[in-house]
């Protein structure tokens, strides 16, 4: 009885780490490709967004437009993820560099477990200090 348990909870963990990855690596092709519409189908109903020198809290609608004139000004050419770890909440983060076609920059995204799902809680887009 003891190892059906075990194997079951094995068996939960790993699909919802598996839908997890799903969520992440969906953000980080909608962030290479620079497409604000899938981007923000991931985003919890009010999300916390800075992109550059602005932060705030914007509904999804927001949200979108704002990163769509983000990418508009700065068309994407490729991210890359180089960190990840849990967050003392619990929550999945992941760090990497966005190059875009004149800068780069910092990005951080958080996501979070929803009722069936994992959803971005948190994305900043912030200017790199440094050129890599």
């Amino acid at each position: 009885m003891n190892r059906i348990m075990m194997g079951l909870a094995t068996l939960l963990l790993s699909l919802g780490l598996q839908a997890q990855d799903v969520v992440k690596d969906q953000v980080v092709l909608a962030m290479k490709t620079g497409n604000s519409k899938d981007l923000a189908t991931h985003f919890i109903a009010n999300i916390d967004l800075t992109v550059k020198e602005t932060a705030d809290v914007y509904s999804k609608a927001q949200a979108e437009q704002i990163l769509r004139k983000f990418f508009n000004d700065h068309p994407p050419v490729d991210l890359v993820i180089e960190h990840s770890g849990v967050s003392k909440f619990g929550d999945k983060y992941f760090i990497g560099i966005l190059r875009t076609r004149d800068a780069y920059f910092r990005v951080t995204f958080f996501l979070k477990k929803t009722d069936a799902d994992f959803q971005v809680k948190q994305l900043r887009i912030e200017s790199s200090k440094n050129d890599f």
